[in-house]
């Protein structure tokens, strides 16, 4: 593998040290450098279970960090003009990052369901002996009431959404409550924007972009809402988030 390490040089802070059997015949170069106990990168993560029982055995303190430049620049068509992106690569794994912990969240199970027709009464009648249920449709909202009033509806539009599971905050406009007297449809009282609600639980059924990144987010929940077995799914998730769950500590949406 050709290593331009004069390109490598200028790329990485420190001090720079080519190798070529760093983990056999050179393996006392590699004592030598860990015994110093300053911040060290080795370029080799096939041996790194070896390097750092190396050091260990060395009683070096501080950890290694390891970069993959052979696989993933190193063995490549432009392998002799690869220095910069193994410098970025080791620059990177050289970048300590910060620990994570678990924290708890702790959930009562107010659940908030979004939708834009049927499908979110629906899902809230499923809900809402398990759950405590509030259902908000988007705009125009014209759909028919259902036959018992057993939870709030209300229509509007979300504009934000912050927080993680226990602790949404929900931002709401054009937002009006059903009347009670909906007969054919839901109508609606005046409307208001800006109204804000806290829940424990996101039930998005809308179909449109996520309001978070699904992924990131305890407790936001999102299903297709043409596709029965897709909300059934997510109605069954949303069932089981009350209580005390722990997670990656992580900065949540702002």
């Amino acid at each position: 593998m050709p290593l331009d390490a004069d390109a490598i040089r200028r790329g990485c802070r420190g001090e720079v040290t080519a190798a070529t059997q760093l983990c056999g015949a050179e393996l006392g170069r590699f004592k030598a450098v860990a015994a110093e106990d300053g911040p060290l990168t080795v370029a080799c993560t096939q041996q790194a279970a070896l390097f750092s029982q190396v050091a260990s055995e060395n009683n070096r303190a501080n950890s290694i960090q390891f970069a993959n430049i052979r696989e993933t620049a190193g063995w490549s068509g432009d392998a002799d003009r690869a220095g910069p992106k193994m410098a970025a690569l080791l620059a990177a794994a050289a970048e300590v990052t910060a620990p994570t912990s678990m924290v708890q969240l702790e959930s009562s199970g107010v659940i908030l369901i979004y939708g834009r027709d049927e499908a979110a009464i629906e899902a809230g009648d499923l809900l809402k002996e398990h759950l405590d249920v509030t259902v908000l449709i988007a705009p125009p909202a014209a759909i028919a009431p259902p036959r018992n009033a057993d939870y709030p509806i209300a229509k509007g539009r979300i504009t934000s959404v912050k927080g993680h599971l226990g602790a949404f905050d929900v931002v709401v406009d054009d937002f009006a409550e059903a009347a009670p007297s909906s007969r054919r449809a839901l109508t609606f009282g005046a409307s208001r924007n800006n109204a804000r609600s806290s829940c424990d639980i996101v039930l998005d059924l809308t179909g449109g972009p996520a309001l978070v990144p699904a992924d990131l987010r305890d407790g936001y929940l999102r299903a297709d809402p043409g596709s029965p077995a897709a909300i059934l799914q997510a109605v069954l998730k949303a069932r089981d988030l009350v209580g005390t769950f722990e997670s990656w500590l992580r900065k949540f949406g702002q």
